[in-house]
């Protein structure tokens, strides 16, 4: 999956700290103090069939991966109302602007992923200078689809993927599609 972006980023994705805020939400690195929130956002069945979070789910594993992701130019983010407690996460692959999300169950029906996609897709365009950027959805998760809907993301109609996800089981992936307004696909 691609990003077009015109220019080279001003913003290092991966730089410490990175953290964009508005809409009601705050992204924060992940802290080794948020540890106990860990499993009741990320150790539940639709997480692991829905992303790549493997179950179950450990959080000392989870701070080594993300740490190691970024290294990689993936950047793993705490979803936050204020700076403090983890409600779920947003990811970025900085070099090519793929975003993705997760909110705990507990966080989910109050726009919390909507929000954090929309705020995580305007630091793309506005400080990274990315004109499309692309996600990947399990082909039958519509509340997830719903978020992309919500902030701007179409359909695309690029091929469905297999992967595997957090159980190692295959998992099929539509991909998603959001282009800046004024920029032709």
């Amino acid at each position: 999956m691609s990003c077009e972006s015109p220019i080279s980023p001003a913003v290092d994705p991966t730089a410490s700290p990175l953290v964009p805020q508005g809409e009601g939400i705050a992204l924060r690195d992940w802290l080794d103090a948020d540890l106990p929130h860990m499993p009741s956002l990320f150790d539940v069945p639709d997480m692991a069939a829905n992303t790549d979070l493997p179950s179950p789910f450990h959080a000392d594993a989870f701070l080594v991966r993300i740490r190691r992701r970024r290294a990689q130019g993936i950047v793993d983010l705490a979803v936050t109302r204020d700076g403090r407690e983890p409600l779920g996460l947003v990811a970025l692959h900085g070099a090519i602007g793929v975003p993705g999300y997760a909110i705990g169950p507990a966080h989910r029906g109050r726009g919390m992923a909507s929000r954090s996609l929309w705020l995580l897709t305007r630091f793309c365009h506005e400080e990274l200078g990315f004109t499309r950027l692309r996600l990947s959805i399990v082909q039958r998760n519509v509340p997830s689809q719903r978020v992309a809907a919500s902030a701007g993301y179409v359909r695309s109609d690029d091929d469905v993927v297999e992967r595997p996800d957090g159980l190692g089981q295959p998992k099929l992936l539509e991909t998603w599609q959001w282009i800046a307004p004024g920029t032709f696909a």
